[in-house]
């Protein structure tokens, strides 16, 4: 398998699996529309469309002193549209070294273009979220190209990195199992993903949220959580990013007779004497 396509498609999945976890997306549900839009807004990047009249250049990406700005061609189907936008916020997500980013048809070999083209089609078609519509929910070809508003060249494409991934010699039954699945017969392709379910889900489950929104799905019922239901709390270092984050965290540390115990507490919802009862009586129970 490149170990260009195995880097990039491991980068990107760091980056993705953590924004899906942090904001708890059901995988049934992903769409790339969501990772998208956030960085869109992130990085206030202005997205446009344009029009040249060979149709060569399908995206434009130019970062300057006015901020950063992507295009589309605006005459090519969705779908392609869709794998442009991802691709060409690849470059930035990426930490490509430029400040003009071209996808035409003229440049599909250069390296840059190939790692964006690599990003783009992870960040579309994650290999959690294939592994969930296919092996699990059953679904045909057609319904996840429509779902996750990919092209038919794209799902294909796709699912045979996917697979030359965890099985560099099997060219031809990969090929043969992702053929007979578009005819309907999903048969050999679920016998692959039996296979490698366990890798997938494990690369995926190796990600947590961060404490901050650890805290918040903590807190979200009754504003109060302890060291004991998360423990990095105990780490004081991160206490002034936290409130930094959420000016409305309040964290603490109490000790008694040799034990500790931080806790933290949403102020609009507790005031610093009863998070402090609170604390207290999770410390005499411990």
């Amino acid at each position: 398998m490149d170990q260009l396509y195995s880097n990039i498609s491991t980068v990107t999945k760091e980056i993705l699996y953590k924004f899906i976890i942090d904001n708890n997306i059901g995988i049934l549900n992903y769409h790339f529309n969501y990772f998208l839009n956030f960085y869109i807004e992130e990085y206030d990047i202005q997205v446009t469309s344009h029009h040249f009249s060979n149709s060569k250049i399908e995206g434009l990406t130019i970062i300057d002193v006015l901020g950063v700005s992507i295009s589309y061609e605006k005459t090519n189907p969705k779908v392609k549209r869709n794998f442009t936008l991802c691709h060409e916020l690849g470059h930035l997500i990426l930490n490509h070294e430029g400040s003009y980013f071209t996808e035409s048809i003229d440049n599909q070999g250069n390296i840059l273009e190939r790692e964006a083209n690599i990003f783009s089609a992870v960040v579309l078609m994650p290999d959690i979220v294939l592994l969930s519509k296919i092996y699990y929910n059953c679904e045909t070809f057609q319904s996840i190209q429509d779902s996750l508003e990919v092209s038919r060249q794209a799902l294909y494409f796709r699912l045979l990195d996917l697979f030359r991934v965890y099985f560099p010699d099997k060219e031809s039954v990969i090929k043969s199992s992702i053929d007979s699945y578009i005819n309907g017969q999903n048969a050999s392709l679920l016998l692959l993903f039996h296979n490698i379910k366990e890798s997938i889900i494990q690369e995926f489950n190796q990600y947590k949220p961060s404490l901050l929104n650890q805290i918040k799905r903590k807190i979200s019922n009754d504003g109060f959580a302890t060291s004991q239901d998360i423990p990095e709390l105990l780490n004081q270092k991160k206490w002034n990013q936290l409130k930094k984050e959420n000016p409305n965290l309040k964290i603490w540390l109490i000790y008694n007779k040799g034990k500790s115990i931080a806790y933290v507490w949403d102020s609009r919802k507790l005031s610093d004497k009863e998070a402090k009862k609170k604390a207290e009586l999770k410390l005499l129970l411990i």
